[in-house]
């Protein structure tokens, strides 16, 4: 899962794939703007198939954070 995350990042930003871990903060770490985060998540419940409601994503600061989230909505 943490591969196919990092590719959907780096779709909106030029980060190099070994930079990025379960730890790194979008925001702190990435520079990630709101309007790259919109998109990520975009993407993803467009691959998905899922939707992730406006207070969730609040709660997303990592890609861990993320990726657990993933994990348990598809799970």
């Amino acid at each position: 899962m943490l591969n196919l995350i990092i590719k959907i990042i780096q779709e909106f930003a030029e980060i190099d794939e070994n930079s990025i871990t379960k730890d790194t903060n979008f925001i702190n770490d990435l520079h990630l703007t709101s309007y790259d985060i919109v998109g990520i998540i975009g993407k993803i419940e467009s691959d998905f198939g899922i939707e992730i409601p406006d207070r969730e994503i609040r709660n997303l600061d990592t890609v861990g954070e993320l990726i657990k989230y993933l994990n348990n909505k598809l799970l």
